[in-house]
């Protein structure tokens, strides 16, 4: 019973140590991953998003022409890595719908507008395009 306690320290500290240096070593890839594995019950995603910039990590937002349904790392012109918000992020929109806005981006090209969105991607209900049109790109 009393050796509890100190078994317990020394695997969190060890957690604690392995965090803090992904952290430090690979910030896009360790926020990426936090993200990614919502809701973890510690802090939001906006406090995760800040803490990150505050580290000098580019995070580029929500973009139904680049994101995935997940974040994910974007490689940058000057070789730095940014990380790029995921579609799962938009409140309202179905995984499905996601899907269908990344294949057909993906094996017909980018959208030239949101009539053309609205077209090629049959399945999106109107609040999804609200939704969509809220998160500004």
């Amino acid at each position: 019973m009393y050796g509890f306690p100190e078994s317990h320290a020394a695997s969190f500290a060890l957690i604690a140590y392995a965090s803090a240096y992904l952290k430090v070593h690979y910030l896009a890839a360790f926020t990426c991953g936090l993200l990614n594995n919502q809701p973890m019950g510690f802090y939001a995603p906006a406090v995760l998003i800040k803490d990150a910039q505050r580290h000098g990590l580019r995070v580029r937002p929500i973009c139904v022409q680049r994101s995935g349904w997940l974040c994910g790392l974007e490689a940058e012109k000057d070789g730095s890595i940014s990380l790029r918000v995921g579609l799962n992020y938009v409140k309202g929109l179905r995984q499905s719908s996601a899907a269908a806005v990344v294949a057909l981006r993906t094996s017909n090209g980018l959208f030239a507008s949101v009539e053309e969105l609205t077209e090629r991607v049959a399945g999106l209900h109107r609040k999804e395009l609200v939704a969509l049109a809220r998160v500004g790109r």
